[in-house]
């Protein structure tokens, strides 16, 4: 049988791929990286330097490994698909730099994760961003997505410069925003495009939009991990932009407010406006359950947004009831809230306390994350349009450990659960259920996260734990009411 060739116009480059059946290929990234051995000797793991390549063959995407350059048959590679993440590693256990991991999403132990150092940070990016296009299914977007990292590097780069020139005389993180927007914006050509801070792009390429907020969390999440360092002979002190809502006050400040039912009711309005009033980008609907997704913020700083509404069929006080008794330590849906160390009880209406709790995470060479957060349940008769839940947000109280050094401090804005009447078929009773949860998990966890949700395997886990809610409530109900 002759052999049919088919030719493809990949990244700046041809290529000639033998076959039977017509598969077009595309090499959607490629270059030199380092890669871990998958098998140790005496207990220890070699680094290797190999040609890498992500290739699109019809509806599959592999990465796949060479010893050379002009190899013709790869040394490895592994299929791509909804199951894999990756992340950039987190602490110092490798002993490379600029490195990442693709794997399974959860360690099971049998599935590989890989290991892949890249020459620069740059290049780790780009990496990880046309990977993250294939696992999700858009292998289409691959190119763009590479360009707006480097799109977004050159912004960092040129801002981070003026933010070292202003370091000395600035006196807030607002004034060296300022900065950095006169001076690139004053270095503009009338033959580029400029985005709103100033960066100058070829007018050409076209880029994924990028929000001036978006643009300058980047930026500033390398600012703030300098905090206390010297840049050019100056003390940095800068501010962080997300903070927990009680960090202006003093200890007994904060102690205090803690106390004030009207201060915790405060928060809870907070979160009740911000399910009713917040824009989504992305929502999708399925057997009953709305699953929305307002942002995913670049950079450290980033906060991560998403809703689920769903009816549960069972009066708001009761589901009140399930969910305060279900989610204690030893309820069915304990998960998120076992071993929580109480630092601040509040008995009085609304009643809660201020926790401390610390997550290991089943993956490999991802950070422990901790969590200082005050919990809040408002009964019906606390609310003023008839709904009750319960709220949950970081704080800063004085009793709480410092992260440790191999750990990082989870930041939650206003999240939890608002439940409100719902009319039922024959005039009954029923819930409305709104999950909101406002979360910066940072790092690789940020990343998995994200690409979690647009590959649809997030959304898949979330419409599964609401129909174990459901399920959970009907045996509640059944017994209650014998």
């Amino acid at each position: 049988m002759a052999t049919k060739k088919i030719r493809a116009r990949t990244l700046g480059r041809t290529t000639s791929v033998p076959g039977g059946p017509q598969v077009l290929e595309v090499i959607l990234h490629e270059g030199w990286c380092v890669k871990e051995s998958g098998t140790a000797f005496l207990g220890k793991t070699n680094w290797r330097k190999r040609w890498f390549k992500l290739v699109q063959r019809g509806p599959t995407v592999s990465l796949e490994y060479f010893k050379s350059r002009g190899d013709r048959n790869p040394a490895g590679s592994v299929r791509l698909d909804v199951t894999y993440s990756t992340r950039q590693i987190e602490n110092r256990e490798k002993s490379q730099s600029n490195c990442f991991a693709v794997g399974p999403l959860v360690d099971d132990g049998a599935i590989r994760t890989y290991y892949i150092s890249c020459s620069s940070l740059q290049s780790m990016e780009e990496w990880l961003t046309v990977i993250d296009a294939a696992i999700q299914g858009v292998p289409e977007l691959a190119q763009r997505r590479r360009q707006t990292i480097s799109h977004q590097f050159s912004i960092r780069n040129n801002s981070r410069r003026v933010v070292s020139r202003s370091l000395s005389t600035a006196d807030s993180l607002g004034d060296i925003e300022e900065r950095a927007l006169d001076l690139s914006t004053s270095a503009a050509t009338p033959n580029q495009a400029t985005s709103s801070l100033g960066a100058t792009v070829d007018s050409g390429i076209q880029h994924e939009d990028l929000s001036d907020d978006e643009v300058w969390e980047s930026v500033e999440g390398e600012v703030s991990e300098e905090e206390g360092e010297e840049v050019d002979g100056a003390s940095v002190s800068i501010k962080k932009r997300y903070c927990t809502t009680d960090s202006d006050l003093k200890p007994a400040a904060r102690l205090s407010a803690y106390d004030s039912n009207s201060w915790r009711i405060e928060h809870w309005l907070k979160l009740c406006h911000a399910a009713a009033t917040l824009k989504w980008s992305k929502v999708d609907t399925k057997d009953g359950v709305t699953v929305s997704r307002c942002k995913f913020g670049r950079g450290n700083g980033g906060n991560a947004v998403i809703k689920v509404e769903g009816v549960l069929q069972a009066n708001p006080s009761t589901v009140y009831q399930f969910m305060q008794l279900s989610t204690r330590e030893g309820g069915k849906l304990d998960y998120l809230f076992r071993n929580e160390q109480i630092l601040h009880l509040l008995e009085d209406d609304p009643a809660g306390s201020v926790i401390f709790n610390q997550f290991l995470l089943p993956l490999p060479r991802v950070s422990k994350r901790d969590v200082v957060a005050m919990k809040i349940w408002v009964p019906q008769y606390l609310s003023q349009d008839e709904s009750s839940g319960m709220v949950m947000f970081s704080v800063d109280h004085p009793d709480a450990t410092q992260p440790e050094r191999d750990s990082k401090r989870i930041n939650i804005k206003p999240s939890g659960l608002i439940l409100k009447c719902y009319p039922g078929p024959g005039g009954a009773v029923h819930t409305k259920m709104t999950i909101l949860v406002q979360i910066a998990l940072y790092g690789a966890l940020h990343r998995m996260l994200k690409g979690a949700y647009n590959s649809g395997l997030l959304k898949l886990g979330i419409r599964s734990t609401f129909v174990h809610i459901k399920e959970q409530l009907e045996k509640f109900v059944q017994i209650t009411s014998i």
